[in-house]
């Protein structure tokens, strides 16, 4: 105990000495003279952003708490009018979130996610392979109907838990860790390729140029599906080769059947949250026809539930992650400030001409990019606020060369969740606390993660002709 209390008092010590220099080096950023091209009001909230981020890495306080200071010290100091800083938490980007999360928490409470899995892994062999497609199947089903990364992650690593026990493989095993990496590959990863499977996308779309910002769901599962399909295919022959069980094993027969059947015929709010969902998924899918925004459909889904009581005021209350709604929606303000004050189109400027060389090579750039995101992850562990970041500075190059700079979003947040560290990915120790750290090691899983990030690299590659084919690039 007094050997764990003392860690813990260095670690505190480390991030309030972090906190503090994060302060001293955005106060000095701050009032520095503008250089030419940006101005006083520029100088402070870059300052105050470099603050932010550092606490951001820090974590000394909540994250929300972090980015909602942000944006009121941006007011404070007069960097930005009050409408600015907090611009982004009327557009259809923000309410999108919070309608997704809405519908992924009711449909969670009424059993309709866990039955759905169920149902997935009932028609798949009772063997490790079968059950690993399975658990794959099954994420990326649901992947598209919670946006939240880690509520799937913890929500799902149990049940991978007990079909690896009903299996017989033993806790920490190979086999087992296997069997927890499909489960994170179908909930987390392939949620990469749907836009509402996570709540990071719609603020990585909002860091975005306002010209390129009007990306459909089906937009970006079509411009995702290539990568998708690499990675998808090459993690699940990559869990069937390094985690396979060295001697066979099977659940007992009717597993899945069984199980369904202890849960009993779908109840009356399961099934007007399943036809809920369905049709705004539909909307989702073909918004560019019916024209209608998928912030509308996303609220009017979840005003449906509540009207007609199938989600209670308390899924409102406490099924909704406010926080993270709140944190996304500060990441949505920094891109709205930075570019209100030209502050993107500075940085450039000044890195146009190091990074020209490398844009101009479509496969050096992706592996650049992800390269890049992979130092970082070790100190920004905020994927979302990376992702912006880069969309910030690389964008006022790609633009001009026809280049969409949702290819930037897409490759940096997906390269961002790698879990070489623990610490560095928060969705990551989701699925490992859902199990209590009984199910794999951190070591049996960072094989995976290096699988991962060549995967990353190789999808992206991949997906070059399809993307220039698209008119993207």
């Amino acid at each position: 105990m007094g050997a764990d209390k003392e860690k813990l008092d260095v670690i505190k010590i480390i991030r309030i000495v972090g906190s503090l220099a994060a302060i001293a080096i955005g106060v000095y950023v701050g009032t520095l003279p503008p250089p030419d091209g940006l101005t006083t009001q520029a100088m402070y909230a870059l300052g105050i952003t470099i603050c932010a981020v550092g606490w951001w890495m820090t974590q000394l306080v909540p994250e929300y708490v972090t980015g909602l200071m942000m944006c009121t010290l941006w007011v404070a100091f007069g960097a930005v009018p009050f409408p600015r800083a907090f611009y982004n938490f009327s557009t259809p980007g923000w309410w999108i979130m919070v309608g997704a999360f809405g519908l992924g928490a009711v449909a969670g409470r009424v059993g309709l996610l866990k039955r759905i899995s169920l149902w997935v892994l009932s028609l798949v062999p009772p063997t490790f392979k079968g059950q690993v497609l399975g658990l794959v199947g099954s994420g990326i089903i649901i992947s598209p109907l919670v946006p939240s990364m880690n509520a799937k992650a913890a929500l799902s690593s149990p049940m991978a838990l007990a079909i690896s026990d009903s299996l017989g493989l033993p806790r920490k095993s190979a086999a087992a860790a296997g069997m927890l990496g499909a489960c994170y590959l179908g909930y987390v990863i392939m949620g990469h390729i749907f836009l509402s499977g996570s709540f990071s996308h719609y603020a990585l779309i909002a860091a975005l140029p306002k010209e390129f910002q009007n990306v459909s769901w089906m937009d970006w599962l079509l411009w995702s599906l290539p990568w998708g399909l690499v990675v998808g295919i090459g993690m699940t022959v990559a869990i069937l080769v390094l985690y396979s069980p060295k001697e066979k094993v099977a659940l007992p027969a009717n597993y899945g059947k069984e199980a369904l059947a202890k849960i009993g015929p779908m109840t009356k709010d399961e099934k007007i949250v399943l036809a809920v969902l369905i049709c705004a998924l539909l909307m989702w899918m073909t918004e560019g026809y019916h024209k209608i925004n998928s912030g509308v459909v996303a609220v009017t889904a979840m005003c449906t539930l509540l009207g007609v009581r199938t989600m209670t005021a308390n899924d409102f209350k406490n099924g909704i992650e406010w926080p993270a709604v709140m944190l996304i929606g500060s990441v949505f303000n920094m891109a709205s400030v930075i570019g209100f004050l030209k502050i993107d189109k500075y940085l450039g400027s000044l890195l146009g001409p190091f990074l020209d060389s490398v844009i101009r090579q479509p496969v050096l750039f992706v592996a650049f990019m992800a390269v890049s995101v992979y130092g970082l992850k070790f100190l920004l562990t905020n994927m979302t606020s990376m992702s912006v970041m880069f969309a910030m500075i690389l964008s006022p190059l790609l633009v001009p060369l026809g280049v969409n700079p949702w290819i930037v979003i897409f490759v940096t947040f997906c390269a961002g969740g790698i879990w070489v560290l623990r610490y560095t990915n928060t969705i990551y120790m989701c699925a490992q606390f859902g199990t209590k750290d009984e199910m794999a090691t951190d070591g049996q899983m960072v094989k995976l993660t290096f699988v991962y990030m060549v995967l990353i690299v190789l999808g992206a590659v991949v997906s070059i002709p399809w993307w220039k084919m698209l008119g993207l690039m």
